[in-house]
């Protein structure tokens, strides 16, 4: 009788239509919202020239601002992925672009070095409660292009962070750092619409799942654990490269008498690129499930390609950081699709695994490279964070061995 009600249960589940059909609505606002969300995230890397001159920052005190706006933004993702998959996505959905348009959008106008921090760690965690909770609706409503569904909320989120730091520098150039605060309309009125719009409890029979998670995680399969580690540690490698390129290229470009105008144009390509690669990416996952194949190509083909930044000037050096770009971060809807197929009944924690905890950990790594590049410079800091990479794509050829290995049992 009660196996009988449990495979009730199931039916109920899968027959709801978001996970039968590709909810055009719900994924386009989620990439929408994502979008304007990511926006503000980038802000201060098109102020990192600004707040270097206006406050005498070295690189250990540029890299600070990072790490902040990443542990904020990451570390506390998973704690925000639990309760969404308990509560429901919609709080923390509306939560991410309303919290984080109101501390980041003043981040040009703050006069001191200690509060511009302070705002960028509370801003941020409007991003933490954002990001889980807007991947699992890829999960939910992304039907049999589960896929397709991650690599557009992803691209609206890479598209918001290359548009923010052009935006932010757009700003400064023609009208002036004081009306950056104007910017936080756009956040506010999102919050709005996806108030009016996204369903209130759309998770509500998956939080069945989740009320014993944890207890269920340390009774898991070693294997399985084996496979989320594998995972965690990719994405580890993909942030420290990605995070470090983001926050000290700003300033080698600045060094190589590039204007602050054409730094924007060159961050915005860098993440449009990259979020457009998610959708060649996404797409190829849907298709061959062999996740770990089209990790192992991009990280092998990103690797060279970032190592000749440094090794060329100019325009070619501009190409091969755009490129790049492109193969690094168009691999995170991949990683986020592996990690929710591991984890089934737990999209919001899953997500967060790999846009939380993964980046949270290379948010703390970065306080320590910052003071690292002020010894060794950004070149030499990015070429050994290349080696992190390598181990990354060794390593996954282990993952379907232990993945075969996990599907026979």
């Amino acid at each position: 009788m009660q196996s009988k009600v449990s495979m009730e249960k199931v039916k109920t589940i899968n027959s709801k239509p978001g996970n039968l059909e590709f909810d055009k609505l719900q994924i386009g606002l989620t990439a929408g919202s994502h979008f304007v969300t990511d926006i503000y995230q980038s802000f201060y890397v098109g102020l990192i020239p600004i707040l270097t001159y206006k406050f005498g920052l070295s690189l250990f005190m540029v890299s600070l601002l990072s790490a902040t706006s990443v542990i904020s933004n990451s570390l506390f993702a998973p704690v925000f992925g639990y309760m969404a998959d308990k509560r429901g996505l919609k709080y923390f959905i509306v939560a991410g672009p309303l919290v984080t348009s109101i501390f980041l959008s003043v981040l040009g106008v703050i006069p001191y070095y200690w509060a511009i921090i302070l705002f960028l760690f509370f801003g941020n965690l409007g991003i933490a409660a954002f990001h889980p909770a807007s991947a699992a609706m890829a999960g939910l409503y992304g039907g049999s292009k589960k896929g397709l569904g991650t690599a557009i909320i992803n691209f609206g989120g890479n598209f918001g962070v290359a548009f923010g730091s052009l935006l932010v520098i757009l700003i400064l150039k023609k009208i002036g750092v004081s009306y950056t605060p104007l910017t936080m309309i756009p956040g506010i009125a999102v919050a709005f619409i996806l108030l009016r719009y996204v369903p209130l409890k759309q998770n509500a029979d998956l939080s069945i799942k989740n009320l014993h998670f944890f207890t269920r995680l340390k009774k898991a399969n070693p294997k399985k654990l084996y496979l989320i580690a594998n995972l965690i540690f990719t994405v580890y490698s993909l942030f420290i490269v990605w995070v470090s390129l983001n926050t000290f290229m700003p300033l080698y470009f600045t060094e190589a008498r590039i204007t602050l105008i054409n730094i924007g144009v060159i961050l915005f390509l860098f993440g449009a690129f990259g979020g457009t690669g998610g959708f060649l990416s996404g797409h190829l996952y849907d298709r061959f499930k062999k996740g770990y194949f089209l990790l192992q190509g991009g990280l092998i083909i990103s690797i060279p390609l970032i190592f000749l930044i440094f090794q060329t000037k100019g325009i070619a050096a501009i190409i091969f950081f755009i490129f790049g770009g492109f193969f690094l971060l168009s691999l995170l809807p991949v990683c986020i699709r592996m990690s929710q197929d591991l984890l089934p009944g737990n999209l919001g924690f899953a997500s967060s695994l790999i846009l939380g905890f993964s980046s949270g950990l290379a948010g703390v790594t970065m306080i320590f490279l910052g003071k690292a590049a002020d010894i060794i410079g950004i070149a030499m800091l990015v070429r050994l964070e290349l080696l992190l990479l390598f181990i990354s794509f060794f390593i996954l050829f282990g993952y379907p061995l232990v993945e075969k290995r996990l599907a026979k049992q």
